[in-house]
């Protein structure tokens, strides 16, 4: 028997009111999604004027956000009926051209952003922000730029550009992360993206300058480290609309990649303790959207260390991934202490970690039930052909009803 995300609508829509009292939170399959006893703050300590303008720039809220990168098939280019489960969009990779000295700006297939910009046509409360950065040798040059003078203002001008040229709504900076000289390799090449004590106050400086030349009227956001880490976001809000909280890749089987709640299968932290973290240093609910896998990780051996839902579908469903057989290991299992689903043997040993529509919704209720800003996903391309985490994520922030397609045993 199938089973089902029991989210009524009038009452999702009765928690998600950021001036009346919240009331008991959604169940599925008669359990709380959300923990009693737990206060919602939904006001943001900022002048009146700019809070106005603020909020007339957001576009559509609750917002429903998604990360599209150029390493999307063109076969999978979105129509407008999948457009239109999102808010938002977030398209990158933008990096800078001399990664050294951060100068330069190039957008990876620029043709992909122009047909997304193309959507405002027809749907012209879509917003659409230039992503820079990201993880690894993505965001070197950062540290570079946001030191020097004359390279800010040659950023900044560079976005200013990119918002006229393509005609979009903002800029989403990944600076992963400041004062952290994270190391990855690419093609064969070691890349440090630099790191400077300055960093933190640096990137404010910067996100102070864009907000000056991009107006009232376009969009600044950043991505955050879920530890809440590296940056001073308190300040960073004078000038920057909203903050997308990466409560993912926090750890690999036997752990979840992206725990809601802490349990005996958590890590690093819970997505959860990563609001309240960003809350606890003076970030408001309602500045703040919860970010949402629409990948896991594997073991490295049995699945492989990325396991977007696609390929979660593929093994249960077939019992092969990438062609290869992991029959036997292809159990989903449910931990309902953090309110997570993942992959394992008749054990219930952890093989991989994923998200499914059921998982969403506990993290849907969570985010309602605190008044934030909305959700996002990374990323558009790791959902399967039919849309069913995007759509799920859409009808559930709508208050909807929505199947689980793949329940598995639900233990």
């Amino acid at each position: 028997m199938k089973r089902f995300v029991l989210l009524a609508s009038a009452l999702a829509l009765a928690l998600f009111s950021a001036c009346e009292p919240q009331q008991e939170a959604p169940v599925y399959g008669g359990k709380q999604a959300v923990p009693e006893g737990q206060e919602t703050e939904t006001t943001t300590p900022e002048d009146s004027t700019e809070r106005d303008a603020r909020l007339a720039r957001l576009g559509i809220t609750p917002v429903r956000c998604v990360y599209f990168t150029e390493y999307t098939p063109s076969a999978q280019f979105p129509k407008e009926e999948d457009i239109r489960c999102f808010t938002h969009i977030n398209y990158g990779h933008a990096r800078f051209v001399d990664k050294k000295n951060g100068t330069g700006l190039e957008i990876a297939k620029p043709d992909y952003l122009k047909k997304l910009a193309a959507f405002k046509k027809t749907y012209p409360e879509l917003k659409i922000l230039l992503m820079v950065g990201g993880w690894g040798y993505n965001a070197d040059g950062f540290s570079e730029m946001a030191k020097d003078n004359a390279k800010r203002k040659a950023f900044v001008e560079n976005i200013l550009n990119a918002c006229e040229t393509y005609g979009i709504d903002g800029v989403d900076l990944d600076w992963e992360y400041p004062t952290h000289a994270a190391h990855s390799t690419h093609n064969g090449e070691d890349y440090y993206n630099g790191a400077d004590p300055n960093d933190t106050k640096n990137f404010n400086t910067l996100v102070k300058e864009l907000r000056e030349a991009l107006g009232e009227n376009r969009l600044i956001t950043y991505a955050a480290s879920s530890s809440g880490e590296y940056m001073d976001h308190k300040t960073a809000l004078e000038w920057v609309d909203y903050i997308n909280v990466m409560t993912y890749s926090m750890g690999d089987p036997p752990y979840h990649n992206s725990p809601l709640y802490r349990s005996k299968l958590t890590r690093k932290r819970s997505g959860e303790e990563s609001i309240e973290t960003f809350h606890s240093k003076g970030v408001p609910y309602d500045r703040m959207n919860y970010g949402v896998g629409f990948y896991g990780h594997g073991d490295g051996s049995v699945y492989p260390s990325s396991v977007q839902y696609h390929r979660a579908v593929d093994a249960l469903s077939t019992g092969k991934v990438d062609g290869k057989s992991v029959e036997g290991y292809n159990i989903r299992w449910w931990d309902d202490e953090g309110k997570n689903c993942y992959l394992g043997d008749k054990d219930g040993k952890m093989y991989a970690s994923y998200e499914d529509p059921e998982s969403i919704s506990y993290r849907v209720a969570f985010l309602k039930q605190k008044g934030m800003l909305g959700a996002f996903a990374w990323e558009y391309r790791e959902d399967d052909a039919k849309g069913t985490l995007r759509k799920a994520l859409r009808d559930l922030m709508d208050g909807k009803t929505v199947e689980n397609p793949y329940p598995g045993n639900g233990l």
